[in-house]
């Protein structure tokens, strides 16, 4: 019985540590994909954000004088 039991804590112990690895593998990823995205944000201008800004105005004005007219 004690052969039996130690078998199965065993099973149990190895498995997680398999399931660790694997999260520790998974978020190192997700980690990497992170900083990559982060990076392309240092390429984002006070300009681009104005553009960006006014181009929303003139969709919302004209989406609005569209529906003025219906």
């Amino acid at each position: 019985m004690n052969i039996y039991l130690t078998i199965m804590v065993t099973v149990l112990v190895l498995t997680q540590i398999v399931r660790i690895v694997q999260n520790t593998i998974q978020l190192r990823r997700q980690y990497k994909l992170f900083q990559a995205q982060l990076g392309q944000l240092d390429d984002i201008t006070q300009e681009d954000l104005d553009v960006q800004r006014r181009a929303y105005r003139l969709i919302v004005d004209h989406f609005e004088r569209k529906g003025s007219e219906a």
